[in-house]
């Protein structure tokens, strides 16, 4: 339905019977009567109307028999102000009616919404079973390499020596971020079961993140670890700043002055004990790294994770706004078409790359100090993370056949 044209059509064929109102306004007042708009515009479209039966209205101000009439000079006027009816007017009345006409259409469109949402719901089941048939090997097995992952982490965790007792930040700091990833990972089979390939691959992006800063916080030990921990001060700082500069623009309160002093000294405590280039993104990369302006390629570099740069490129074009983001979807068995909703295409890269993600840092925290038990879940999560790319590229070649099949016949 287009509404603005709908709108403007109305207008349009709306245009004479107002002229015409203000010309029937004048002449009532002519003859000593007080001329409502209501009245005038009753009387108007009962002579639009075509009708040759007299116009009757009963009103407490108005009685007794009436007598207009309207000669070729008072049909010339009306004509002339049409003609010179400029845009700005035109403007003023679209805006009217199509205020009226949304009114009007929404109310409409809630009375029948709820059997809408019910055809929707039907509608998305029976997407969802269809995309579950085609990719519900690789998806299962993601969904079980994610249990075994949280189970693992739960076990260790639930030790008498866990990382609760050690007394040291970078074992209990990998296993938040362990936990983060499971979560996040979860989130990606979430987005990948309902059709959104694109969505999946930006969260794989930070599942990405996850993996590298843990990796080269494990790699380099217990003082980097403080230095991340301490850098959320810089965090804070930048964030207070931020705030403080929309705040009025949002119409939200400042932080109070005891609240600004906390975040400041916290953040000039940290530039004192680390330095100036401690201020920047991975300031608490600095000094291990031995640059002064870290970048997060450093970070994959250093972490051994580099060959994933491709990878994570994909993910940054699904997160902005730039021009790749709006030709190339994932969602898209092709460049020609436009993607607004779920796809079942697509579903192999943020998959494949979930798994391979997850169990890097999965085996990264858990196999610092290894049992039995550990070894053994280790190595069924390898297991299971190099069948996962392969039954992803099964249903991707299999969709892609079915795909030629359906275009040829069509």
């Amino acid at each position: 339905m287009d509404v603005l044209q709908q709108a403007l059509n109305q207008a349009l064929a709306e245009l004479p019977a107002l002229f015409l109102e203000k010309l029937i306004s004048k002449k009532l007042q002519e003859q000593g009567l007080t001329s409502t708009k209501i009245l005038s515009a009753k009387i108007a479209r009962h002579i639009l109307s075509g009708s040759g039966e007299p116009f009757r209205y009963k009103g407490r101000k108005h009685k007794g028999n009436v007598t207009l009439s309207f000669s070729e000079a008072d049909a010339n006027e009306v004509a002339r102000s049409i003609e010179n009816f400029d845009k700005t007017q035109l403007t003023n009345v679209l805006v009217a009616v199509a205020r009226r006409i949304s009114k009007t259409i929404l109310r409409d469109l809630k009375s029948r919404w709820a059997k809408e949402h019910a055809l929707q719901c039907a509608d998305l089941a029976g997407f969802r079973e269809r995309l579950e048939d085609r990719w519900g090997r690789p998806l299962g097995q993601l969904r079980m390499l994610l249990t075994m992952a949280r189970e693992w982490g739960q076990a260790v965790h639930d030790r008498p020596n866990s990382t609760r007792t050690t007394g040291k930040a970078l074992p209990t700091l990998l296993t938040r971020l362990h936990v983060r990833a499971c979560q996040v990972t979860d989130e990606i089979i979430c987005l990948l079961e309902n059709g959104f390939a694109d969505g999946a691959m930006a969260r794989w992006r930070t599942l990405h993140e996850i993996g590298v800063v843990a990796a080269v916080l494990y790699r380099h030990g217990e003082e980097i670890t403080k230095r991340y921990l301490a850098h959320q001060a810089v965090e804070s700082k930048r964030a207070m700043n931020k705030y403080m500069a929309c705040c009025g623009l949002l119409g939200s309160k400042p932080l109070s002055a005891r609240a600004l002093k906390k975040i400041t000294e916290a953040y000039d405590k940290a530039i004192a004990q680390y330095g100036h280039d401690f201020d920047s993104d991975y300031g608490w990369a600095v000094h291990h790294l031995k640059k002064r302006r870290v970048t997060f390629a450093d970070l994959e570099t250093d972490a051994g994770r580099a060959e994933m740069r491709s990878y994570y490129q994909m993910g940054n074009d699904n997160i902005h706004a730039g021009v790749k983001s709006v030709y190339v979807r994932l969602g898209l068995p092709d460049y020609d078409g436009l993607l607004a909703g779920r796809s079942n295409f697509g579903l192999m890269e943020p998959g494949q790359n979930a798994a391979h993600t997850l169990t890097q840092l999965s085996v990264l925290v858990y196999l610092r100090e290894p049992n039995l038990d550990d070894l053994i879940v280790a190595d069924m999560m390898r297991t299971l993370r190099d069948e996962i790319p392969r039954s992803f590229a099964r249903a991707h070649i299999r969709l892609r056949k079915d795909d030629k099949k359906y275009r040829t016949a069509g």
